[in-house]
């Protein structure tokens, strides 16, 4: 419960407490993306409610409304739900709107949510523990009930304040020790494998009490807040989750008590205030630099929480099943039933109206199966075009508005351009032109990497990551080559962000992430986000126009 009590009285218990006293606060679980819009906790209605404003401190809206008390606001993978907690129905547990304010539900007893990245499950303080509940059906799953023995003295353990790393593997969570006898540490900073079977893992602190841990958007390190034996000594401290590395942020020291990442990884927010002045928000450079007031308000604001936009349209398709799974530019999801278990999925402008839809190319046969809607039935449009064992390519290969399908015959590492669609179960015939480019065992994929308005074709070889590509359709060495993903990474190519120019998406079977990169050049990933499962396909298109 976050008031203007229990924030002072929390920054004062530090090593002086006999006892500790359950207090939680947001852990703001930053998942990757663009920066949206800022939801935060404020009293300056009488109560705490949950306000939603722009980045820069605008267009300021009440979500809750509700006499009761609000807080703990997390948002969503997807920036489409809040989840919160309030005790208005006697108790405090777990809630979750629409980023509206609209369709709130109860979820679950408990405090501190945090949302996992693929936007399943919800991880919490449940009593004296960490507890998972999947939002599906809402059964509660302790990851981690406390079994761990407390040291001699103590009365036992309590673990609050979960942060969930974007890739979806740790959870970080806050330990407090129970009881009177002084100890080294007030309290610690743990991190759990999400499914492991081993114990907590202790990253180091000073002897300091621990303020809301958060993951940076790439989960390689940890934002975390240290209160010192007096109420304004703090020190802001980045912690990596591999070689225990902490680093020291000497501009955010003394008067920033809770600080989270912004989605992209380039910004700061902050609920700031002193020992006379109630807490506001502010958002900040990495180093401290450029700060901004951004409410402004003597209301007592406080746990800012920024919302991710992943405005990178992917489709998924189940090869297994032939279930389709499409996310557009707003976070919808459109999943049907299209075609038979072994097709090879692919998408294109098949009848020219701007909107990317599903095509199936059965390798056994050299039969293509194309749909002009998004949605389940049969096809549209069917021909023949190829040998046995082709694979499809898909793409606007003349600039004419219009999706064609050419094929790459990887025994002879050539492709064959067609700028037009079969019919009527008929053959396509000779392709216009072909020529030979790559290597045995490369991927192709299809993009305008040149922004010219013509796709061309480009290889992707999985065993060590290397894309390559040509900006014309004629034969000759690469234009471009770089290293992007991991061996074993599913290759797509679509303009993530706008610039006019087609660059790389990686779907990462291992972890079922997908990897953006906004240039066609060495580099990590500009975004990530979890969707799907091990054994889908990543397939790429405008969905919506």
């Amino acid at each position: 419960m976050v008031t203007r009590r229990s924030w002072w009285r929390r920054l004062t218990i530090a090593l002086l407490a006999l006892t500790i006293i359950s207090i939680a606060l947001p852990a703001p679980a930053t998942v990757s993306g663009q920066n949206g819009k800022i939801a935060f906790v404020t009293e300056r209605d009488g109560n705490p409610e949950i306000y939603l404003m722009d980045s820069d401190g605008s267009n300021l809206v009440n979500l809750t409304q509700n006499p009761a008390r609000d807080y703990d606001p997390a948002w969503s993978p997807d920036g489409r739900q809040i989840a919160f907690v309030s005790d208005r129905s006697g108790e405090f547990g777990v809630y979750v709107m629409d980023a509206d304010g609209s369709d709130v539900r109860f979820i679950v007893p408990g405090e501190g949510p945090a949302w996992s990245p693929d936007g399943t499950r919800i991880a919490l303080k449940s009593r004296e523990a960490i507890a998972i509940v999947q939002l599906q059906g809402g059964e509660v799953q302790l990851t981690n009930p406390t079994t761990d023995p407390a040291p001699a003295g103590y009365s036992g353990l309590q673990d609050a304040d979960p942060a969930w790393s974007s890739d979806g593997s740790r959870i970080a969570f806050v330990r407090a020790y129970l009881g009177t006898v002084p100890r080294s540490h007030y309290q610690q900073l743990m991190v759990i494998d999400v499914g492991g079977s081993g114990p907590p893992r202790i990253l180091p602190s000073s002897d300091a009490a621990l303020l809301n841990p958060d993951w940076s958007p790439d989960a390689t390190r940890i934002l975390v807040t240290e209160m010192g034996p007096h109420a304004l000594s703090t020190q802001v401290v980045v912690v990596d989750a591999d070689d225990s590395t902490r680093t020291l942020l000497p501009a955010l020291a003394d008067n920033h008590r809770v600080l989270s990442w912004s989605p992209d990884g380039t910004m700061l927010l902050s609920s700031m205030g002193t020992s006379t002045t109630s807490p506001e928000v502010s958002k900040m450079n990495l180093d401290g630099s450029n700060q901004v007031n951004l409410t402004n308000h003597p209301g007592f604001d406080h746990s800012p929480v920024w919302q991710p936009l992943n405005p990178y349209p992917t489709g998924l398709v189940d090869p297994a099943t032939g279930i389709w799974s499409l996310r557009d530019r707003e976070g919808l999801v459109t999943s049907f039933y299209y075609g038979s278990p072994g097709d090879f999925p692919f998408m294109g402008d098949w009848d020219c109206d701007g909107v990317e839809t599903p095509g199936l190319y059965r390798q056994s046969d050299g039969y293509v199966y194309l749909r002009n809607s998004n949605s389940q039935g049969i096809a549209d449009v069917r021909f023949f075009f190829g040998n046995p064992g082709d694979v499809p390519l898909a793409g606007d290969f003349d600039a004419d508005g219009c999706d064609t399908i050419s094929i790459y015959r990887p025994p002879e590492t050539r492709i064959y351009v067609i700028n037009q669609l079969g019919t009527a179960d008929q053959g396509l015939g000779e392709a216009e032109y072909s020529y030979l480019f790559g290597n045995p065992g490369d991927k192709p994929f299809v993009g305008d990497f040149d922004g010219d308005g013509i796709d061309t074709v480009g290889l992707h070889r999985e065993s060590t990551g290397k894309v390559y590509y040509r900006d014309s359709n004629t034969q000759g060495i690469a234009d471009n080559t770089f290293v992007y993903g991991n061996p074993g990474d599913r290759l797509i190519a679509h303009d993530w962000n706008g610039d006019g120019m087609d660059s790389p998406a990686v779907f990462r079977p291992v972890n079922s992430t997908f990897y953006f990169r906004f240039t066609n050049d060495d580099g990590t990933a500009n975004a990530r986000y979890i969707r799907g499962g091990p054994d889908w396909l990543p397939v790429a298109g405008d969905f919506d126009n």
